[in-house]
């Protein structure tokens, strides 16, 4: 079974920046796809961190409206890109994330089963 296979959770392509900070570092990453599990990024070249360690993320969707949450780097993939799981993520950009996703699924009905798995 491939890890699509596996996945039961919609993953939907979205191109944004995403500021990370661990301890006193802090970059910028480039979002490649977004779920309601985690996302996955592409962080800068040579970054030297530790990727056990949880990290502060933030992803502006525009003036006043971003998703700040806690995140764990749960793997490195061959090309260097990260899979990132949500660990804390609060009541507003939840509901950020929710209507990103509505916005972006071809069938926004399946997040509302997605929702209830979490549960």
């Amino acid at each position: 079974m491939s890890s699509q296979e596996r996945r039961s959770h919609q993953r939907i392509p979205f191109q944004a920046e995403i500021i990370m900070q661990s301890g006193n570092e802090e970059w910028s990453c480039n979002l490649l796809d977004i779920s309601l599990k985690g996302m996955l990024v592409e962080p800068p070249d040579n970054l030297d961190i530790d990727t056990g360690n949880p990290c502060a993320l933030a992803l502006f969707l525009g003036e006043e409206t971003a998703i700040h949450a806690r995140v764990k780097i749960t793997h490195v993939m061959n090309n260097g890109n990260w899979g990132l799981q949500w660990q804390h993520i609060d009541v507003d950009s939840l509901t950020h994330l929710r209507r990103l996703l509505e916005l972006n699924l071809n069938e926004p009905s399946l997040l509302d089963r997605e929702l209830a798995d979490l549960g």
